[in-house]
């Protein structure tokens, strides 16, 4: 089970989707060889007795093409605007439009294969929801948000966490970069930063709370420590600390220990 779930969501799956969609102009006539193929295979129509192999996979392909140039024509008529922009609607109208051309192509082409096999407007119209239905597949196919587009999204890296401006705004301009640490006095906050520090009229758990918590954690009741700040975790003394990149030394408690060996050692 572990190993499907790695080819559909992080391996191979995921790589060949998005070959597929970096194909281009290439993928409507491979998808039209496919589908080609597949209905060669089924042989619809009554073709899978009455045609030759040959004939058949020649006629399926020569359908399928065609049935690819009718999309894209209905495409560029149905404008995604006057269709209020939603993909689905877009794809049924396509598949919709281009049956139409296609049915009388379809009704053509097995005249021309088999000599003498003629349609009625009545076998016509119920010739039309057997194209439809493979115009809606081609339509789909050539949609740029297929489910294809969508099972496999490229990947963008996430943001980089800052200090939320109504934090950092309290600080002097020196002093907002290279955060390191914030230590609680009284009603305010000591900001330690590689440039100096600076008192904040705020409590410690309302900064912490404030601070994306990518950034850094809380180690001590007087303490938030920022990930990038800290040196190295010592013992001294049967306590905890955490070792700044200044050499500031800022306790650890028994509460937050656990936390801080993960968030700051991994």
């Amino acid at each position: 089970m572990n190993s499907l779930r790695y080819f559909v969501t992080g391996g191979p799956m995921q790589l060949a989707m998005r070959e597929w969609r970096q194909m281009g102009k290439w993928r409507g006539p491979i998808s039209a060889f496919a589908i080609g193929a597949l209905l060669g295979v089924t042989g619809p129509f009554g073709s899978q007795t009455a045609l030759a192999p040959a004939v058949k996979y020649a006629f399926w392909m020569d359908v399928a093409l065609v049935g690819f140039g009718a999309a894209a024509a209905a495409g560029r008529v149905l404008s995604s605007a006057a269709l209020g922009g939603k993909q689905a609607t877009r794809i049924v109208a396509i598949a919709a439009a281009s049956a139409v051309p296609m049915t009388f192509f379809v009704a053509w082409a097995m005249g021309v294969v088999r000599p003498g096999r003629a349609f009625s407007p009545l076998q016509l119209l119920g010739l039309y929801p057997y194209v439809a239905l493979v115009q809606l597949l081609i339509a789909w196919l050539t949609s740029p948000d297929n489910w294809m587009s969508a099972a496999a999204p490229v990947e963008q890296p996430a943001a980089a966490p800052e200090y939320p401006p109504e934090f950092v705004s309290k600080l002097p301009p020196a002093l907002r970069r290279d955060i390191l640490a914030l230590e609680a006095e009284d009603h305010y906050v000591r900001v330690h930063t590689l440039h100096g520090s600076a008192l904040v009229l705020m409590r410690l758990a309302d900064a912490a709370a404030l601070i994306d918590s990518r950034l850094g954690l809380r180690v001590h009741r007087s303490w938030w420590v920022a990930k990038d700040g800290v040196r190295v975790l010592e013992r001294t003394s049967g306590r905890a600390i955490a070792r700044l990149v200044d050499d500031t030394v800022v306790p650890i408690s028994r509460a937050h220990l656990s936390a801080a060996r993960t968030v700051l050692t991994g």
